[in-house]
């Protein structure tokens, strides 16, 4: 019986352990160098979604996919010319990286693995003002490809005018539609994210924002936009939703999403009902809280989860139940010479 009693303490004792490192869900544009897209210039898009992600609001503007090692994906892109002349436009691929929560092209003329598995069916497209072309794109993974994620784009820029000893500068234009591609068997790694909680804060004007951290929870790059609603402030008093920039988060880093309240230096301490909607494909979530604004400076940080999540209590009692199968297994096994014997009498 002490063997008994020692499985099940050591079965109730390694079941809360391994959940506590596990994450608190698993759910289910285009880059340039300056944000928006340029008017009166060029423009690419994106036509081809592949159909189990036609509601996904990602894959509805980027490259996002998941490709197996040997095989290859095929999409179009569009590229306009709005220039307000003809034009000769450059097609090319280029990479990219996520820095301070920016997804961040390279210079042109710099390649990686990714732009390497990059083919075009042209690369220089030449377009009357106001008419349109389509490039298709196929990216072939090798078959020795690292399953990881890559980052890229494919651009689309004017090119460069003719050397000038008397200009130094020149200005070239471009844009492009981003590349989020994984490398690896089935669907490839989930994607989501988690919000950690919610800070008030004051600029040295006076100025009120909230800082919503969040988490990478998820295989794949996020990119976390929303908007935060204050309500129930002072008197009853309700804010205008407003948004934020898009963030984007590596695997595993985390980020803040900054809302900032315009016109706000005058605006009431609160307390106020602070909620944010946060989204990344298909990934969303909210997080409520009450908050105060400070005088000056960061104010209090409201946390997220306290506790386990229904996902964790869900995995406590599957552990739990399966530790009492086990032990009802190990009663009903066990050998002769472990049972009480009865005491004869002479």
């Amino acid at each position: 019986m002490r063997s008994l009693t020692r499985l099940l303490l050591a079965l109730l004792l390694c079941v809360p352990l391994g959940m506590i490192a596990m994450p608190d869900q698993w759910a289910h544009a285009q880059p340039q160098d300056g944000p928006g897209e340029p008017s009166g210039s060029i423009r690419i898009s994106l036509l081809d979604i592949p159909a189990d992600r036609v509601d996904d609001p990602r894959a509805n503007s980027y490259i996002v996919d998941n490709i197996p090692p040997g095989e290859s994906i095929a999409r179009r892109v569009q590229v306009t010319n709005d220039t307000g002349a003809p034009a000769t436009l450059d097609v090319y691929a280029g990479p990219a990286e996520i820095r301070d929560g920016n997804f961040v092209p390279t210079p042109r003329g710099e390649t990686s693995p990714l732009t390497s598995w990059v083919g075009l069916s042209a690369d220089e497209v030449t377009l009357e003002n106001g008419q349109s072309a389509e490039v298709l794109v196929t990216i072939t993974v090798p078959d020795d490809a690292p399953e990881v994620e890559q980052y890229g784009a494919i651009w689309v820029s004017t090119k460069p005018a003719a050397a000038d000893a008397e200009q130094q500068i020149q200005q070239v234009s471009r844009v492009g539609v981003r590349l989020y591609v994984s490398v690896g068997e089935g669907n490839g790694p989930p994607s989501d994210f988690r919000i950690d909680g919610l800070t008030p804060q004051r600029d040295a004007e006076g100025n009120a924002a909230v800082a919503v951290r969040v988490q990478n929870v998820g295989g794949r790059a996020v990119d976390i936009s929303g908007t935060l609603a204050l309500g129930d402030g002072p008197g009853g008093l309700t804010a205008q939703a407003v948004s934020a920039s898009t963030l984007t988060v590596s695997p595993g880093d985390d980020g803040e999403v900054l809302f900032m309240i315009p016109s706000s230096a005058e605006f009431p301490a609160g307390p106020w009902q602070a909620t944010a909607d946060l989204q990344s494909g298909w990934s969303q979530h909210s997080f409520s809280s009450e908050i105060t604004f400070p005088d000056q400076g960061v104010g209090e940080t409201h946390g997220g989860d306290d506790g386990w999540s229904p996902a964790l209590w869900g995995a406590l009692g599957a552990g739990l139940l399966a530790a009492l199968l086990l032990a009802l297994v190990f009663l009903r096994r066990r050998s002769p010479e472990d049972r009480v014997q009865p005491v004869e009498k002479h």
